[in-house]
C-alpha cells in the first residue's frame, strides 16, 4: 500500500514538472500564431486597398470611355 502511494505522489510530480514545459511549448506556438494572423490580417488589408484603387482605376477609365462615346 505505502509503495502504491509513493509511485503515485512520484508520478503525480513527474507529470507536475512536465506540464511547465509543456506550457512552454504551448506559449511559443500561441506566439507564432498570433504573429502568423497578424501578418495574414496586414496582407489581406494590403491586398484589398490595391483592390480598391484598382476598381476606382477601373470605373474612371470606363466613366471617360463613356463621355468619349457620347
Amino acid at each position: 500500500m505505502v509503495y502504491a502511494i509513493i509511485t503515485i505522489i512520484v508520478i503525480g510530480l513527474v507529470l507536475l514538472t512536465l506540464s511547465y514545459f509543456l506550457n512552454d511549448r504551448m506559449e511559443e506556438v500561441e506566439s507564432q500564431l498570433e504573429q502568423f494572423s497578424i501578418t495574414t490580417m496586414q496582407d489581406t488589408y494590403q491586398m484589398k486597398k490595391k483592390i480598391k484603387i484598382l476598381e476606382e482605376e477601373l470605373l474612371t477609365e470606363e466613366f471617360a470611355q463613356d463621355l468619349e462615346n457620347k
